[in-house]
């Protein structure tokens, strides 16, 4: 098999593992969102993703949040926590937040960013679009069968001459 075609089988297949990551995280717990703004430069990059564990309500003092507000989803920082609330921070804003986050505004704390894919994580959100990485996988697996199997009978051909 030429270089060439080995190098975009593999990129098939990181794109369409990642996307399906990205389609299929949310299901066991994981939000999956693009950062839209810098108020967390330089932790989070604009057009980054972030990977929100949406079991874990409940952050200490310093970790990242994800949360909802009258805006839609924001993540920042943890600054102070009082009785049921906390006061939270964009580590680029030079004041904290006006309002104090409610526990059940909280969606979970921030697991893992990935700069500079964002962008592409949202398309492969799409449903249409994690179905066709579906069918392109399942296409990949059926190549590669094809291919070890066609190379197990070539190399029973020249054991026998």
């Amino acid at each position: 098999m030429r270089i060439a075609e080995k190098a975009a089988r593999i990129l098939l297949t990181v794109i369409g593992l990642f996307g399906l990551a990205v389609f299929f995280l949310p299901k066991i717990g994981i939000s999956v969102d693009i950062v839209m703004s810098g108020s967390m430069e330089p932790t989070l990059k604009t057009g980054g993703i972030v990977f929100t564990d949406t079991k874990r309500t409940e952050p200490s003092v310093g970790d990242i949040v994800t949360f909802r507000n009258a805006q839609g989803k924001v993540s920042h920082r943890v600054v102070a926590k009082q009785k049921q609330s906390y006061i939270t921070k964009g580590d680029a804003n030079n004041m904290e937040d006006v309002s104090l986050l409610e526990s059940e505004q909280i969606i979970g704390t921030v697991i893992l960013t990935v700069p500079l894919v964002g962008y592409a994580a949202e398309l492969l959100k799409e449903k249409t679009v994690g179905m066709l990485l579906l069918l392109m996988i399942f296409q990949e697996l059926v190549f590669l069968v094809i291919e070890w199997k066609g190379e197990r009978i070539e190399k029973r051909r020249r054991k026998q001459i």
